[in-house]
């Protein structure tokens, strides 16, 4: 073999062993599973109703159901809710003063900071119940996270595979941390700047004064209770 051939053949093997060096090897799809998404998936967000009952008067609202409501948006300010439903009976006796009660509270909750967007008013079969109540409510979203165990040597892995709770704690401790669970579910919308009543209430809140009025046992907000 001539030199010339030598050195061809030399040039062409430095070349493979190049191109043997720079090629990129198998990559990791970004959408394949990992350990951690089966913890993520485990994470269950339930919504809790919160909500206010308050009894049908056709002369609308009482001055102990407007306190009720005080304490209702308070407690909603504080879940980070995010809509509030006003549902009023529109059968039987009661509808015309459920109907009052209804819009008077939709008005006592604009005037305490709550965007009218975030109000939703509704209906519902109250069939002949002379005391069907106005049901003021929002969800309260809580985080269920899994329950780690079965820890064993970590140390030891025969098959270089993640270890059965691997990503299981660190997964519950975020749920468990965040403010508000149901932005696990979805992102909130841009809310609009804060009302003058609203910003009185933060302050007071701040400060640690009283941001209520004193209120009976009827204005609990409690379901098994109707405010009078």
């Amino acid at each position: 073999m001539t030199p010339r051939i030598l050195l061809l053949t030399a040039l062409s093997a430095a070349a493979l062993l190049a191109g043997c060096a720079t090629a990129s090897g198998p990559q990791a799809d970004p959408t394949t599973p990992t350990a951690l998404d089966a913890w993520s998936r485990e994470v269950k967000v339930v919504a809790e109703p919160q909500d206010v009952r308050l009894a049908p008067h056709e002369t609308g609202l009482s001055v102990t159901q407007a306190d009720a409501l005080e304490g209702f948006v308070i407690a909603w300010m504080k879940a980070e809710g995010r809509g509030i439903t006003v549902r009023a009976s529109d059968t039987g006796p009661s509808a015309r003063g459920a109907n009052r009660v209804a819009w008077d509270a939709r008005d006592r909750l604009v005037s305490l900071g709550v965007p009218p967007a975030s109000i939703k008013m509704a209906a519902y079969d109250g069939a002949d119940d002379p005391k069907a109540p106005v049901i003021v409510s929002f969800n309260q979203f809580v985080a269920e996270v899994p329950q780690c165990g079965g820890w064993r040597n970590l140390s030891h892995s025969n098959d270089n595979r993640a270890y059965d709770n691997f990503g299981c704690a660190v997964t519950a401790n975020l749920a468990a941390q965040v403010a508000n669970p149901e932005d696990l579910v979805s992102p909130r919308d841009q809310q609009p700047v804060e009302g003058g009543n609203r910003e009185v209430m933060y302050d007071k809140y701040r400060k640690g004064e009283a941001t209520g009025s004193k209120r009976d046992d009827k204005a609990s907000g409690a379901v098994s209770q109707v405010v009078n």
